[in-house]
């Protein structure tokens, strides 16, 4: 299971809990109201919250299987063993840059 950064909130997430980040899954999403969000790789949290049909998904929240870890945005990307790793020094101890709210 790869982590990823949110390219909305910038927190790091596990693919397995936010359906693949939604980049390559945007079909079966109602995306009005979030338009500037599809095709972006999305938490759980920012993730759509409707279905085409109009049933309910199950994001929209923070799944809470783990603690939100928020990432200056845009500086982390998911390395080749699935790690998420900073941009500019390849280190992948993403924790020592979390944004404490």
């Amino acid at each position: 299971m790869s982590l990823f950064q949110c390219e909305k909130c910038g927190c790091c997430e596990n693919t397995a809990l936010a359906c693949q980040g939604f980049k390559d899954i945007t079909d079966c999403f109602d995306w009005t109201g979030m338009e500037e969000d599809e095709g972006k790789l999305l938490c759980s949290a920012c993730g759509p919250t409707k279905y085409n049909d109009g049933t309910k998904t199950k994001y929209g929240e923070w799944h809470g299987k783990f603690d939100r870890t928020y990432l200056p945005l845009g500086e982390f990307k998911t390395n080749g063993e699935g790690n998420l790793m900073r941009i500019e020094s390849g280190d992948t101890d993403f924790r020592k840059y979390e944004i404490k709210s």
